[in-house]
C-alpha cells in the first residue's frame, strides 16, 4: 500500500478507547508535504485544537511516522504531532468525534497489535455469533496474517436487558503494518495494559522526580500502571 493512501487511512480511521485513569499518546498528521516549505500544523496548534474540545494536553512534540516514505513532490513527509492526553478525555473526544477528528492513538513502533470485533452475541440468547475462525478467514482474505487469536470480554458494563450486547469479542494479533487495513474492515485496536505500557511517554529530563530535601517526608510512591489500568478498556 502506498504511503499516501496509508496516511490517509490513518488520519481518517479513529482508534477507540474507553475511560481509564491514565495518560496515552495520540497523534495527528502534521500536514507537511515534500518539496514544500509549508510547516504544516505546529505541535502547539494541534494541542490547542484538542484543548478546544475539552481534552487536556500534557505535552506535545513533532515526530516521524516509522514507515517508509515515498520520495515524491506533493507526497506526505510522514511528520506527525504527538500529544500526551488523559485517556478519559480521549474517550469523550472520540465519542463526540466518530471520525476521530484527524487524531488517533499512537501504536506505532510495535511489531504487533491486537484488534477485535464483537462476536454478535446478545443477551438472552439473541443475536448470531460470528465464529472466531470466520473472522480470521476474513482477515486472511484481505492478506492479513493472524498470529494469534482468543476470546475475551470488552471489560465494559452492559445493561442487563434482552438484546443488549454480551460484551464478548474476538481478538486477533496481527502485524502492525496491517492495522490500517484491519480497521477499514471494521476491527478496532484493543487497548490493554501491555499496549498502554508501550505507548506511555518516557519522562522528560525536567519532569523526572527529584530526591526530597534532607529531613523532609518522602512523597508516597504512585500506584503502578498495572494497578490503575483495567485489563480491557
Amino acid at each position: 500500500m502506498r504511503l499516501a493512501l496509508t496516511l490517509s487511512l490513518l488520519a481518517l480511521i479513529p482508534m477507540r478507547t474507553a475511560c481509564a485513569d491514565d495518560n496515552i499518546i495520540v497523534y495527528q498528521l502534521a500536514g507537511t508535504v515534500q518539496c514544500s516549505q509549508d510547516p504544516g500544523i505546529a505541535p502547539d496548534k494541534g494541542a490547542d485544537l484538542l484543548r478546544g474540545q475539552g481534552v487536556k494536553v500534557v505535552f506535545t512534540q513533532r515526530r516521524m511516522l516509522p514507515v517508509r516514505v515515498i520520495a515524491r513532490c506533493g507526497a506526505p513527509t510522514g511528520e506527525v504531532n504527538l500529544m500526551e492526553v488523559p485517556a478519559a478525555d480521549w474517550a469523550v473526544f472520540s465519542a463526540q468525534n466518530p471520525d476521530g477528528g484527524g487524531y488517533g492513538i499512537w501504536v506505532f513502533e510495535r511489531p504487533t497489535v491486537e484488534v477485535y470485533r464483537y462476536d454478535g452475541t446478545l443477551q438472552c440468547g439473541l443475536g448470531k455469533e460470528r465464529p472466531m475462525a470466520a473472522m480470521a478467514e476474513e482477515l486472511g482474505a484481505a492478506g492479513i496474517e493472524v498470529l494469534a487469536s482468543r476470546k475475551a470480554k470488552d471489560g465494559l458494563e452492559h445493561i442487563a436487558v434482552c438484546g443488549a450486547s454480551t460484551g464478548a469479542i474476538n481478538v486477533y494479533t496481527i502485524a502492525q503494518a496491517d492495522l490500517a487495513v484491519a480497521e477499514s474492515m471494521g476491527f478496532d485496536v484493543l487497548v490493554t495494559r501491555e499496549l498502554v505500557e508501550g505507548i506511555k511517554p518516557q519522562a522528560k529530563a525536567q519532569d523526572e522526580p527529584r530526591a526530597p530535601p534532607p529531613g523532609s517526608a518522602a512523597a508516597p510512591a504512585p500506584a503502578s500502571l498495572s494497578e490503575r489500568t483495567p485489563l480491557l478498556w
